[in-house]
């Protein structure tokens, strides 16, 4: 499968989806020189160029009738998250984390489903005592 990353996801994600992913291709919009694209144009080229989804931030695309139409039409997967409530490297291994723990179920369904669906991504929790605890060790 081939997966095109929208410009307004970081480009950092894309090495860990690689790396994991490695039989499936990830592109970012850069990569393809498709940045600046409005979304109608740009789910065109990217269904051209043989993408099979889209990975973004944009959740207007699916309220936008004309752009969530283009994507029926060129039967594009979106697959996308809300921006994470952080900056810096925490919003990088957050997006990353999301779309690695999403993925395998992702690939899963796209290979059973027909035409455009949609995907959407849950980020992980954020603060700290909702991913470790810390503990000093003791004698």
């Amino acid at each position: 499968m081939k997966f095109f990353l929208d410009e307004n996801e970081t480009p950092a994600v894309l090495p860990p989806l690689q790396g994991v992913f490695y039989e499936h291709t990830f592109r970012s919009a850069h990569d393809e020189d498709l940045t600046g694209v409005l979304d109608i144009e740009l789910i065109h080229k990217v269904s051209e160029r043989g993408f099979d989804a889209i990975m973004t931030q944009d959740l207007n695309q699916l309220s936008n009738r004309a752009e969530r139409a283009a994507l029926i039409d060129t039967g594009i997967h979106w697959i996308g998250h809300r921006q994470p409530a952080a900056d810096g490297l925490l919003y990088v291994v957050n997006s990353t984390a999301a779309y690695l723990a999403a993925m395998p179920h992702i690939l899963t369904e796209i290979s059973s489903v027909t035409g455009a669906h949609a995907f959407h991504v849950r980020n992980f929790p954020l603060q700290k005592a909702q991913r470790v605890n810390v503990s000093r060790l003791r004698n």
